[in-house]
């Protein structure tokens, strides 16, 4: 299973932990940057971000992301500084996470660190960083908030069962730019095919909230090519010809005006 569908999936324990609040939030930021040797930028994604626009209460962490090697081992070695440290334990889902590193304090407050990419998934593009806000400076340390379009894509593409209702608030929270996002899976689709992850979670809120997103015609059908795609190639790889593959894909329900893109 890929990471991006693996972060996602949190121990009970994890689930169960405390909830820490927007004060707690930036406390944490406050303390940390006051210790900062060098001045750093991080973005905020996910239910930090949610909780600095007030559209959540609490999170049960802040998931950080640099751009510079140098400016995440910096933050993480001054975080440790002042109290955090690598838990123990992190299962095997945090494992997969492919975080640069990972640390909570004694009230069990967690800092998910990344550098670039989240999860050896979806990349910080320039595209995000145009769209992120300014949210604060916290010592030398800059922060800023990914737009409420790429808090959406991040939590779309994983499978924790608080994310949908995350996206829902957000959504009721802010005036949304699908084509940003619909945008965004598109431009990363040459590492990984985003459409069928963030469709099913967009059908999941549309079942549960009733909250409908205009671009899930098109991500299905994004999908659905990349699926043809992916079984015609393995189909090639297996040395069966071309008219035999796409015989095969015919009887499989893809239409020819589907196969004649092949």
């Amino acid at each position: 299973m890929p990471c991006a569908r693996r972060w996602i999936m949190r121990k009970r324990s994890v689930d169960m932990a405390k909830m820490f609040g927007r004060e707690e939030l930036l406390k944490a930021l406050g303390k940390i940057g006051a210790a900062l040797g060098r001045d750093a930028t991080v973005f905020v994604l996910g239910g930090g971000a949610m909780c600095f626009r007030n559209q959540k209460d609490a999170t049960k962490d802040l998931d950080l992301v640099f751009l510079k090697t140098h400016s995440a081992g910096n933050f993480t070695k001054c975080a440790r500084r002042i109290g955090f440290a690598r838990p123990p334990s992190i299962g095997n889902e945090y494992q997969m996470m492919g975080a640069y590193d990972i640390l909570e304090n004694a009230d069990g407050f967690r800092l998910d660190v990344f550098c670039k990419t989240v999860c050896g998934a979806l990349s910080l593009s320039q595209r995000m960083e145009k769209r992120a806000e300014p949210f604060g400076k916290f010592g030398r340390l800059e922060v800023l908030l990914v737009s409420n379009e790429d808090v959406i894509l991040f939590k779309a593409i994983t499978q924790r069962a608080r994310d949908a209702d995350d996206i829902a608030a957000v959504v009721r929270a802010a005036r949304i730019n699908w084509d940003a996002i619909l945008n965004e899976c598109k431009e990363q689709s040459m590492e990984h095919k985003w459409y069928g992850l963030v469709y099913n979670k967009l059908a999941e809120i549309e079942e549960k909230h009733g909250i409908s997103a205009q671009i899930m015609g098109e991500l299905l059908e994004l999908d659905k090519k990349t699926i043809l795609e992916d079984a015609y190639a393995e189909m090639l790889s297996r040395g069966m010809k071309r008219e035999d593959a796409l015989a095969e894909l015919g009887k499989k329900g893809f239409t020819k005006k589907e196969l004649e893109g092949l």
